[in-house]
């Protein structure tokens, strides 16, 4: 039987890792990347990832990994991105929701990278805050570049894309849903059953161009009670 690893964090903590077997592991990871400031479980940095990655034990040989993530910060999700890389098991991941931001670079960590029906994957310019004089600004700016560069590198070895492609679909904010993503390469396969997007996650200040339409958990319930509404009357008329 599937039991949950102990992750020592908060119990509606996001992150979840479940043994499947001996050899074989699920990672969740349903929430923003990077420090947890407000302790809700919103967030997942990239030392509370490893740490639990450690926990697996040597003889995990096969892992899945579920998102469903806005993203959050470029650092932690790029050391995430890396932890994974470096692990010797073989990661299959699934886009239950959305990878957006940060997370389509973990999602991209994959050996095998599966999208659900309605989810969507999300790509952008690196985004940051900043205050100081003309100096500390230009050296932000410069940060951002270097950034940009290393996601680019990481979307062009999966993707065979050329890197002026890919800077331009940075520039516009793309959102690709499971079709286009497979078609543009930053996934490789489809699977039914995808989990709602809720619509908080939309509102995460990184992201400007939200698609007006996607899977949210709203419309996912309403759709589920009409369909058991029609049911109950179909079943009722046939009294």
């Amino acid at each position: 039987m599937s039991k949950i690893l102990g992750f020592k964090q908060r119990a509606d903590n996001k992150l979840k890792i479940v043994s499947k077997s001996a050899t074989k592991a699920e990672i969740i990871l349903y929430a923003g990347i990077g420090q947890d400031f407000w302790g809700d479980g919103s967030m997942i940095s990239a030392k509370q990832f490893s740490d639990e990655l450690k926990n697996l034990g040597e003889n995990v040989s096969e892992i899945d990994l579920r998102i469903n993530s806005p993203g959050g910060d470029v650092f932690d999700g790029v050391a995430i991105y890396n932890r994974l890389k470096q692990h010797k098991a073989k990661i299959n991941v699934y886009v239950d929701g959305l990878a957006a931001s940060i997370a389509s670079i973990i999602a991209l960590a994959g050996d095998e990278i599966h999208i659900g029906e309605g989810a969507l994957m999300m790509i952008h310019l690196p985004w940051t805050m900043a205050i100081g004089n003309r100096m500390e600004l230009d050296n932000t700016v410069n940060r951002l570049l270097t950034v940009e560069e290393q996601m680019v590198s990481i979307y062009q070895k999966k993707t065979g894309l050329n890197r002026a492609e890919i800077k331009a679909y940075l520039e516009k904010e793309t959102w690709m849903n499971a079709d286009e993503a497979i078609d543009l390469g930053f996934a490789d396969e489809k699977f039914e059953n995808a989990t709602p997007i809720a619509a908080s996650a939309m509102n995460a200040r990184w992201i400007t161009r939200a698609p007006k339409n996607y899977r949210s958990e709203t419309v996912a319930i309403d759709t589920a009670k009409n369909e058991l509404k029609k049911k109950i009357q179909a079943r009722l008329a046939r009294k």
